[in-house]
């Protein structure tokens, strides 16, 4: 029988290297992608209710 490694714990799973340190985050950067990113939900929910709507 052929063991099989387990999974990480949440505890045990380390940072991946090239992720950024909390402080140097900008904020402005993530308020501008996080509009972005409201915007194309927006955009799909549309399309979403569009295509529903077509298919009744």
């Amino acid at each position: 029988m052929v063991a099989t490694p387990s999974r990480p714990c949440a505890n045990e799973i380390k940072p991946a290297p090239f992720t950024r340190d909390a402080r140097s985050v900008d904020v402005e950067e993530l308020l501008a992608e996080n509009d972005r990113l409201r915007n194309l939900v927006v955009q799909l929910s549309k399309l979403v209710i569009k295509n529903v709507a077509d298919t009744r």
